[in-house]
């Protein structure tokens, strides 16, 4: 007899509750039965998995010697459902053929307008959507788009998966006129003046003033000759020195977590939302470290095999001086103040360490310029 196509792709959990289980085990392994995994959970009950083939075989001798059993759970494709495997296994014997056609186009630009004007353009000339990929000439799609969109600049065409994806490295589109500022211009951060320039409008504030955010630098106004309040428009470059800041913490008497060496692997299979197969159990580690890593099955279909690993980790008493590490802890206070300021330039830097009960406090300022 021909066997099934899943035949022993699926994995059963049984709980097996009596007494004799050591002989019990070996009574399976003295008829070939491999037992993948058994959990103990007292001295008269266990876990066990097996491959859902030696089924027929461990319910034989499990009747016969009238210990109570029940299957606690099914894991595997031979459990799932039946629909869904069949539409997997059609799908993936058409996945060459629909790998053939692009499913649309993705254009790379915040440009509403370039993006609009890119798709008439695009849908005008039949490209894009339904077409297959060889009868797409990328270089003759980027001539067509250079010389029906006014203004553009650099556009580069190339396949992303199943989709066009059109890049505008620079578009020259013309950009809406922005509205004249009749509300004044406000401070968006707190420092201190540092340089004033005003085009138009009243600067109510001077260099070395210590300004808060909110505070109106700028007023939509000028004076006449008889001190009155003319409106007009606020406009005009306002810089303040501004004091960013980042802390670290450290005690020398510290609770680290080091690796043992066991580990548990896990996986899990989906399709979309449904879960195909899925072989996790209790984790009996007090401590871990959880690592995951995702794998693709296909391009196309939301199918993925993911890993989930535990590494067991125990606490470990560890003392570091901190004379030994202040110019590590420093140097990483530094850093994050860095990831704060990006590219702007920096006027000015100090540090404070301060000890609060057991633990040290290192904070690093930078002083950059900032334009409101």
């Amino acid at each position: 007899m021909r066997k099934s196509l899943l035949s022993g792709l699926g994995i059963l959990e049984i709980e097996i509750k009596g007494v004799g289980l050591a002989q019990l085990l070996n009574e399976f392994t003295k008829n070939k039965i491999n037992v993948k995994k058994v959990r103990k959970t007292s001295d008269t009950s266990i876990f066990i998995r097996i491959n859902s083939k030696y089924a027929p075989a461990i319910f034989a001798i499990l009747q016969k010697k009238c210990y109570n059993y029940s299957i606690t759970r099914k894991i595997g494709l031979k459990y799932a459902n039946f629909g869904v495997l069949i539409g997997i296994l059609v799908v993936f014997c058409v996945i060459p053929v629909l790998s053939m056609f692009c499913y649309g186009v993705e254009i790379a630009s915040d440009d509403d307008a370039l993006v609009a004007r890119a798709n008439e353009v695009l849908t005008a000339n039949g490209l894009g959507a339904g077409r297959t990929w060889n009868t797409l000439n990328f270089a003759e799609i980027e001539q067509i788009l250079r010389e029906e969109i006014e203004g553009v600049g650099l556009v580069n065409v190339s396949r992303r998966g199943g989709y066009l994806y059109v890049n505008f490295s620079e578009a020259t589109l013309e950009t809406p006129l922005e509205p004249i500022n009749t509300t004044g211009i406000l401070a968006n951060q707190n420092g201190v003046i540092s340089r004033i320039f005003v085009n138009s409008g009243t600067a109510l504030v001077k260099t070395g003033d210590t300004v808060r955010v909110g505070q109106m630098l700028i007023a939509p106004y000028y004076l006449d000759e008889e001190e009155n309040q003319v409106p007009c428009e606020a406009s005009g470059n306002i810089y303040l020195d501004v004091w960013e800041s980042a802390t670290v913490e450290f005690k020398e008497n510290a609770v680290e977590y080091a690796k043992t060496g066991e580990k548990i692997t896990f996986s899990r299979i989906t399709y979309g939302n449904d879960v195909l197969a899925d072989d996790s159990s209790e984790i009996n580690f007090e401590h871990y470290e959880l690592e995951t890593r995702l794998e693709y099955l296909s391009n196309i279909l939301p199918i993925k095999i993911e890993y989930i690993t535990y590494y067991e980790t125990t606490p470990v008493s560890v003392f570091k001086a901190f004379k030994d590490e202040e110019e590590v802890l420093i140097y990483e206070a530094r850093q994050n103040v860095l990831e704060l300021i990006k590219d702007k330039e920096i006027l000015d830097e100090r540090h404070t360490i301060s000890l609060m009960g057991d633990t040290y406090y290192i904070t690093y300022y930078l002083k950059t310029e900032v334009c409101v």
